[in-house]
Parts: structure tokens; sequence; C-alpha cells
């Protein structure tokens, strides 16, 4: 899996920074981080394998998307671990799954955000 220099997010660009300095959230260690003010997602390059750096990578990618889409749960660390892994893990078996073939367009497609006052009457299911 190759991690990009920078991605899209709602609209929104984020910088991807590899770095050799400690990633320190409320005084812990941390394998990444998604600074939503700077737009950029540091990932350390000291404490983890390329496996484990592609999945922080999604990890934070997805802490990217529930901000975007206005996803608050006290589970969120949980939810954004159990999809990054999940998702990697689908990506490392298939790994011609996000291929374009050249007669597909492969344009990306535009889904409206949810309204922060709209959210309270949007029940998820499944969860």
């Amino acid at each position: 899996m190759n991690i990009p220099k920078q991605v899209k997010v709602g609209g929104l660009s984020y910088k991807i920074e590899e770095t050799e300095e400690p990633i320190l959230v409320n005084n812990q260690l941390c394998y990444g981080l998604a600074d939503y003010r700077t737009k950029t997602i540091k990932l350390s390059n000291n404490l983890q394998s390329q496996r484990v750096k592609e999945a922080t990578f999604l990890h934070e990618l997805f802490h990217c998307i529930f901000r975007d889409r206005c996803i608050e749960s006290e589970d969120e660390e949980y939810l954004v671990d159990v999809l990054a892994k999940g998702l990697h893990q689908v990506i490392i078996d298939n790994p011609k799954i996000f291929e374009c073939k050249k007669k597909v367009n492969c344009n990306p497609i535009t889904y409206p955000s949810i309204p922060p006052d709209k959210l309270e009457s949007i029940e998820l299911r499944g969860m």
C-alpha cells in the first residue's frame, strides 16, 4: 500500500508527514496524529513497521473522515481502530481492489456533508 504525500477528505487537503520526532498526545506516545487545525496527518517512523504505518495512516484518515462527517462518539477511538485495521487487511488481501480500469470512469464521487443540526435525527445502525 502506498501512503500518499497528501490526501483529500471532504474537500480539505491533509498533508502527510512522516517524522522521527516522538508523537505525544496527552503525554502518551502514539504511532500517528491527525491535526485538524494544521490539516496534517503525522506518522511516526520510529515505532512501527511499514504494515503498522499503513494501518496507522488509515486510522488517522478515519479520524479525519469522522470529523468531516460530523460523527461524534465516545467510542470513536475504538471504531476508528477497528475500521482502519479491517480496511487495511482487505487492501492487503485484495491488492488490486482500488485499481481503475482504463474504460471505467474513476473520477471521485462527491457526497454531501451532513449538517451538524441534522445529525440528531440520524440513527446509526449496527452499533
